[in-house]
């Protein structure tokens, strides 16, 4: 491997970013790591701040971590990929629990990753590069496998 896939996202590789965490020490610890590795960041300290947001931008990944209410943080994420506008933002969703069950939850309501806190910053930052430049995983999933329907019935017309 070479030196370049172990470094932190510069400001070549940056987006924007809007973080949503209901404890302002850890959101303001999240906005400094993507700040420092070159992302425009926009900070919600609730749901509705969120929500407020995002009716003014369109952030091209977003981190979602609201650990007083896990069904606040579900509902969030789920009123986001309601949004036709929103469907193809990626999601990083941060937990505190290591239940399978609410991990499930949160990857079947649209969460595209999902982390545990405490989250090297690190790796945040190489997550967040990631989704942005390769985009939502199931996304691109969908969109492959429906490119491979579309050609097998082209191939599959009689011709005459």
């Amino acid at each position: 491997m070479n030196y370049s896939e172990h470094s932190i996202p510069t400001s070549e590789n940056s987006g924007c970013v809007l973080v949503v965490d209901d404890n302002d020490q850890v959101r303001q610890m999240l906005a400094l790591a993507l700040e420092t590795a070159g992302f425009d960041v926009i900070e919600a300290g609730t749901q509705f701040e969120a929500q407020d947001q995002l009716a003014h931008t369109r952030p091209d990944a977003l981190v979602l971590d609201l650990q007083r209410s896990a069904a606040d943080g579900l509902d969030v994420l789920s009123s986001i990929r309601a949004r036709h506008d929103l469907r193809a933002v990626p999601i990083l969703f941060l937990a505190g629990s290591e239940n399978d069950e609410f991990r499930w939850q949160a990857l079947r309501a649209g969460a595209d990753w999902f982390g545990l806190r405490p989250l090297g910053m690190i790796e945040l930052q190489k997550r967040v590069a990631a989704l942005i430049r390769n985009g939502r995983p199931l996304l691109k999933a969908i969109a492959g496998r429906n490119r491979r329907r579309l050609s097998a019935r082209r191939r599959l017309r009689p011709a005459g």
